[in-house]
């Protein structure tokens, strides 16, 4: 059995125990409604991976598609079934959440059966076409070619200073910084290409050291700024990135390989609980946020989190929430509420569903702002539109929330861009969600590297994206974040990845020359 079939066999078979599972845990037609929704809609992405090769072909894409199954309704049955809770369990309307969330991916399969087929169809058959001049030009910069480990290293340390002057910056210079903070993971790429290219990329023994150290110093920083994204980052990048490796690998399978698995996975268990208690106890210190030195900050995490009472308590506040009029509690481990968004699904999809025509148009009005205010401010000014992003600081979430209740705006609770759509376009939402997935699936496959044969390999923006393509890519807070996404946060990554990547080798070529002559000038010794 290859490495693709026995993840993905696993997958279908944890589904199927976990809908076992979840009979025995709760018997009520709403939990079972929903479990067995689930369990179909998993199966079906599991098995187009299986009897396909979109994993080869189109991997960044199909990926993608895994990703919306797992952080919307595979990994809630998973996660609910691991801590013996109910499926439907803290969610407002389970069945209609999960119906909908099934029935939109059931539309982003159909479009990436499309996009394989008839837009982007690859194979040896094909070799002769001429590439797409954005592929033509993306080639010639370099955006294909795998960067050294000096690159990497550089590409780090300027991603961690950016972080560091970006941070909590509203200004040009800020906006500036907080986009290049993105390549604070990139000395994380390291491991991924020594997957791929063994011994010739480095010699691990040497480079590890190094990645340990500057994974300490993000950690670091990350509890100093109170940024959990910015310390999970990397490890998550790595993580889904040897998933992916792994899910395109056709070698078989190998018995001391399961017991490696079998080890991570129990060494992954026993780290799950301090990671755990440590967000925690960063969600706990982030009141002070703000008001206190990076320092102050640290030490305050650490007071919190040697202090089982405060997290007790902050677990209890959560658990008391979800009695108010707006909850985001679903998943006791913090985690899983951060990397599953099924919750957020279902809070917004609820709210969506109890708007007045009057509100669907101002909801209406703010999302064209919203869309609007993905643009740059230079950009805005120079097509003189009166948007004013400092008046759009809120979520979907907040606005659909406040639109039903009342509530108010800047908490930044999590939205769905279904539940907006549909509020908006109701059925043509789900014409324009598929376009928007072949428009999607177009710009991944951009950043994907193909031989003459049409084999694809990740670009190195791909894998510094991995994590966002696979948790946002198919499914977004809001219709303006995943526009976002699409056509200004990638291809800004891919922009400032090339800039970075020239200003790098220049440097290396100034270096490079100045040793040279050095060493011309050095008298030889006799």
């Amino acid at each position: 059995m290859s490495h693709r079939a026995f993840i993905l066999t696993t997958l279908m078979l944890a589904c199927l125990l976990a809908l076992g599972a979840q009979v025995a845990i709760d018997f009520s037609t709403a939990n079972l409604a929903s479990a067995s929704l689930v369990v179909a809609s998993s199966l079906a992405v599991l098995l187009y991976l299986q009897w396909t090769p979109a994993l080869h072909t189109h991997p960044l894409s199909a990926f993608a598609l895994l990703g919306f199954c797992v952080t919307t309704q595979m990994g809630a049955l998973l996660g609910q079934t691991l801590y013996g809770a109910s499926l439907a369990a803290h969610l407002r309307q389970p069945i209609e959440t999960f119906a909908t969330l099934a029935f939109f991916q059931a539309v982003a399969l159909v479009a990436h059966l499309l996009y394989r087929w008839v837009v982007h169809p690859v194979g040896e058959h094909l070799a002769d076409r001429e590439p797409s001049l954005p592929r033509q030009l993306l080639q010639r910069l370099g955006l294909y070619e795998v960067p050294t480990t000096s690159t990497l290293w550089f590409m780090g340390y300027v991603g961690l200073m950016a972080f560091v002057l970006g941070a909590g910056r509203e200004s040009t210079f800020g906006k500036v910084m907080q986009g290049l903070s993105f390549l604070t993971w990139a000395p994380f790429l390291i491991p991924m290409y020594l997957l791929q290219w063994g011994e010739r990329y480095g010699q691990a023994r040497r480079l590890y050291p190094h990645l340990v150290f500057f994974a300490g110093l993000v950690v670091l920083l990350g509890l100093a700024a109170n940024a959990r994204g910015i310390m999970l980052s990397g490890f998550v990048t790595i993580g889904l990135f040897a998933l992916l490796n792994a899910l395109r690998s056709e070698r078989p399978v190998q018995a001391r390989q399961v017991f490696r698995l079998l080890g991570w996975g129990a060494v992954l268990a026993a780290l799950a609980v301090p990671v755990s208690e440590l967000a925690t106890a960063m969600v706990v210190a982030r009141k002070d946020r703000g008001y206190i030195s990076a320092p102050q900050m640290v030490r305050e995490t650490f007071r919190h989190l040697s202090d089982p009472a405060a997290l007790q308590a902050e677990r209890e506040r959560v658990r008391k929430e979800a009695l108010g009029k707006y909850d985001e509690f679903y998943f006791a481990n913090p985690l899983l509420a951060r990397l599953v968004e099924t919750k957020f699904h279902d809070n917004a999809l609820y709210y969506a569903g109890t708007l007045s025509q009057s509100d669907k148009a101002q909801l209406a009005d703010t999302s064209i702002d919203l869309l609007w205010a993905t643009l740059p401010d230079p950009v805005l000014k120079a097509l003189k539109v009166n948007v004013d992003k400092r008046d759009l600081d809120f979520s979907m979430g907040d606005y659909l929330a406040h639109l039903s209740q009342g509530g108010p705006l800047g908490s930044r609770r999590t939205g769905s861009m279904f539940a907006q759509g549909w509020a908006l376009m109701g059925v043509g939402s789900v014409a324009f969600y598929f376009v928007a997935c072949l428009v999607m699936f177009s710009v991944l496959d951009l950043l994907t590297a193909r031989s003459w044969s049409g084999a694809a390999s990740l670009s190195a923006v791909a894998m510094l994206a991995v994590w966002k393509v696979f948790q946002y890519g198919m499914a977004a807070e809001s219709l303006s974040s995943w526009l976002s996404l699409v056509v200004r946060t990638l291809p800004q990554n891919a922009v400032l990845f090339l800039l970075m990547l020239f200003i790098a080798r220049a440097t290396a070529v100034v270096l490079g020359r100045q040793r040279r002559a050095m060493a011309d000038e050095t008298p030889a010794l006799n």
